[in-house]
This record gives structure tokens, sequence and C-alpha cells, in this order.
């Protein structure tokens, strides 16, 4: 009879969250499969030690996964772990893998998993999501009604976010705080949000901030920033606004606030008028009008004076 493998989510960090499902599967395996070097450094672990001393009669199985982008590196780490736990479960042991929060929540079990079913059984605990415990900490609904919610890892392009409706939750933002911080200040300027973060939720050490300002340059990797209830200023002049991250050129010209860059006049309606454009244009050798050094129709507080200039040129007598 060959083992299962388990994947468990021990919660967000403080013990008392851990599921009773996932006691009672730790339980019954012979095996614990750590992603980490050793149990001091297991967040997962200390989580479980509190809860069910017991787990120290336990064999363990230390996995090491390094914090690379190098995609050789972590495949071989990938297949390094899945073999150690094939090992255990062709001699009939049942191994429990833990992780932190839930276990099909950017988990890096999901990738040895993908690898270890291909010959063995393997089944899922669920644990409570730290963004759900987050919420929960500080009080907060995450969505209401029909409202969406965006769950948005530190790696993801931070400048396509806001082009998302919904509450948007930045999850393992500790190294990438001082980018995410600088970013929704940013933001500040075109858009009114709630922000709300906490560090290490659950944990002796947690840290709540409710204003971006407070936020600290570098935090731990468990820090989560949820952004709610998000509407762009002066929403009632959407038709004088509109960016569009995704285009390949964007930005197609410099500009000193990104968030203010305005696509709506891709091609500027003032160039037919020549030298009577007001803009800062040159001619080239060739005689060609060449407007690269000029932001007037990429300023979105100039759609008042691309429309009047048009005006007048067009009926000088109004």
């Amino acid at each position: 009879m060959k083992g299962i493998l388990y994947g468990i989510g021990t919660g967000p960090g403080e013990s008392t969250l851990i599921t009773q499902k996932a006691i009672d599967t730790i339980m019954v395996c012979e095996v614990i499969a750590l992603p980490s070097t050793s149990k001091e450094n297991c967040t997962a672990y200390k989580i479980v030690k509190d809860i069910y001393p017991e787990i120290d009669s336990k064999e363990f199985l230390f996995l090491d996964f390094p914090m690379t982008k190098d995609e050789s590196l972590l495949q071989n780490a990938h297949k390094t772990a899945a073999d150690k736990i094939c090992r255990q479960l062709k001699e009939s042991k049942n191994v429990a893998f833990l992780t932190i929060g839930d276990v099909t929540v950017y988990s890096t079990f999901t990738y040895v998993k993908n690898l270890v079913e291909k010959q063995f059984d393997v089944v899922l605990v669920n644990g409570i999501p730290s963004f759900c415990a987050v919420a929960a900490k500080l009080g907060i609904s995450i969505s209401d009604q029909d409202e969406q919610i965006h769950i948005i890892p530190a790696s993801y392009e931070l400048k396509d976010s806001f082009n998302m409706d919904g509450t948007l939750v930045f999850m393992k933002s500790g190294k990438k705080l001082l980018q995410l911080k600088e970013f929704l200040l940013q933001k500040k300027s075109s858009y009114a949000f709630d922000f709300y973060a906490v560090s290490n939720c659950g944990m002796t050490d947690e840290k709540i901030y409710r204003d971006i300002n407070e936020l600290p340059d570098n935090a731990s990797y468990f820090s989560i920033v949820i952004i709610k209830n998000k509407k762009r200023i002066n929403q009632d002049r959407y038709y004088k606004f509109f960016q569009n991250t995704k285009c390949e050129n964007f930005p197609c010209h410099e500009i000193e606030n990104e968030g203010n860059f305005n696509c709506l006049f891709c091609y500027c309606p003032l160039y037919y008028l020549g030298d009577k454009c007001d803009g800062n244009f040159k001619y080239t050798e060739k005689g060609i009008k060449s407007c690269i050094d000029c932001n007037i129709p990429h300023k979105k507080e100039n759609y008042d004076l691309i429309r009047n200039r048009l005006r007048q040129e067009c009926n000088p007598q109004k």
C-alpha cells in the first residue's frame, strides 16, 4: 500500500487559527515535510508545535527552496523535494507537507504536488488564507456585494494594478515594500482610496498600518497591503482622461508622473496646425514636424486647452 502526500495549510500565523482537520491529518502522518532547512526557521512548524507538541516525535524531511527567480535552480529544488517525498511514500509512509497560510494560494507545495501526483495520491487540506486573517484583524470586509477582489503578488507589474476594479490585495510585499509605498503615494494624486497593511498577522511582532506614510521601506516577507474603495479623483470627468498601460509604447513620452499620463490623444489633434499649435515641436532636416519633446496632449489637465485651441482655429469668429 502506497503512502499519501498531504499538503496542509497551517493558517496565517496565529496557532489557534489552524484547523482541526489539519491537526488530525498531521497526527496520522509518519513524516513531516518542511519547506525549510531547519525547524527553527520554519514558521509553519512553529504554528503546529504550539497546538500539537507531539509533532517532534515524527520523522522530518527538510526541503530547501531557494529564494530566486532562476527557473533552472527552482526546478531542480522542486524535483529534489519531490524525490525525497516519493521515497517516503514508496515505503507506505504518509507525508504531511506544512505550508503557512492556505496550501492553494501562492504555495511552493503546488510545484511539488504536480510532480508527486504522477505516482501517488495527493490530498489538500486548506488553511485560513493570510489576506482573510488580515481583513478580520483590521475589522473590514474584503469585498461587498458584487465587488471584485484581485490578489496581487509582489512580483506583479504594479502600474497595471490600478486598472482593476474592486479591492486590491498585495501579498508577500516585504522586500518590495518601498517600491509599493512609492507607487501608492504617487497614485494618491489621481485616486482616493482606503489603505490598510499588516505585517506578520497573528504573530508576536505583528504590526498594523493605516497610513501609507507610516509604512516602513522594508518589512517582513509576510506583509499584506489592502486597497479598498478606489475611486479616481474627479471621476465625473472620465471623458477627459484615459490611460492604456498595456500599450507597447506606454509611456510614449517621458513625463514626471506616469499616473497622470493621458493616452486620450494618442495622435495630437493640434498637429495639423503646423507652427501654430503652441507645442514644443521642431522640424527635422527633411522638413518633418517632430513632436518628440512635446507633452501637451499627454497631460490630463490639458484636455480643455486642446479643445479650446481647436475651437479657436476652426471657428475663429466664435
